[in-house]
C-alpha cells in the first residue's frame, strides 16, 4: 500500500495523472476532507471494518487526508508527500481562494471581500504549516517518497524509478512535461487584497515548521 498524501497547491493534481498511468485502476482517491479536521483523520468505516480486503483492491490511497488518517491501518504502507516552498504554497491557497472560494466559508469569503489579507491568512497554523499539519506523525526521515513542486520532473521521474517503473517512459514524459496549473496570470477580478511580495518574510514567520520540512525534503530527494 502506497499512502500518497496531497497536501494542496503542491502540485498533487498534476501528479495523480501520474498515478493513473502507474496503478490504473487501483487507486482510492480520498479528497473532500481537508477542511474538517476530524474528518481528514478519521478512517472511513468500510475500510477499518476490512483493510486486508481493501488493500487487496487498491495499491493507492491518494488525496487531501493527513497522514495520521491511515496510520495505524496500514503501518507497512510507503508513503508520498507532494510538497511546495511553503511562502509559495499559502500564496498559490490565498489566490485560489481569493479568485475561487466558497463564500459559505467564513474564512474564504472574509478573503474574497478584502477583509483578510495574505500576512493575516498565514498565521492560521493550518495554512502556514500545512504541510507539517497533513504529515503531523510522521518523521521526514520516514517518508518514503517526495514529489517537490520546484523539482516536478525530477521527483516524478526519482519515484517511478523506485517502484520499478521506466521514468523516461513516454506517457510520463508527456506528463512532466506539462506546465502546472497556475493562476498566477489570472485577472485580479475579486475584490480581495492584492498580494505584495514586500510581505514575504512576514509570512515565512509563520512557516517555519514547513521551512525545516521542505529543506530536509530537499535534501533527501534532489540533493
Amino acid at each position: 500500500m502506497l499512502l500518497s498524501i496531497h497536501i494542496p497547491k503542491t502540485a498533487g493534481t498534476n501528479f495523480s495523472r501520474t498515478l493513473e498511468v502507474l496503478f490504473g485502476d487501483r487507486i482510492h482517491m480520498d479528497y473532500g476532507t481537508e477542511r474538517d479536521l476530524e474528518t481528514a483523520r478519521t478512517c472511513a468505516t468500510e475500510i477499518e471494518a476490512d483493510p486486508v480486503g481493501f488493500a487487496q483492491r487498491h495499491d493507492v490511497i491518494h488525496g487531501h487526508y493527513h497522514y495520521l488518517k491511515y496510520r495505524d491501518l496500514f503501518p507497512e504502507a510507503q508513503t508520498l508527500a507532494t510538497l511546495r516552498h511553503p511562502i509559495s504554497r499559502v500564496v498559490s491557497q490565498y489566490r485560489h481562494i481569493a479568485l475561487h472560494g466558497d463564500r459559505n466559508v467564513v474564512r474564504h469569503r472574509m478573503i474574497m471581500d478584502g477583509e483578510m489579507d495574505l500576512v493575516k491568512f498565514s498565521q492560521f497554523r493550518f495554512i502556514g504549516n500545512a504541510q507539517s499539519i497533513f504529515l503531523e506523525g510522521l518523521n521526514i526521515g520516514d517518508l518514503t517518497h517526495a514529489i517537490i513542486q520546484e523539482h516536478f520532473p525530477a521527483t516524478v521521474e526519482r519515484f517511478c524509478a523506485a517502484i520499478g517503473f521506466d521514468p523516461k517512459d513516454k506517457r510520463i514524459q508527456k506528463l512532466v512535461a506539462k506546465p502546472i496549473n497556475s493562476r498566477e496570470n489570472q485577472a485580479w477580478k475579486s475584490t480581495a487584497i492584492p498580494i505584495d511580495p514586500d510581505c514575504f518574510p512576514m509570512i515565512e514567520q509563520h512557516c517555519q515548521q514547513d521551512l525545516d520540512l521542505y529543506n530536509r525534503a530537499l535534501e533527501r530527494f534532489v540533493a
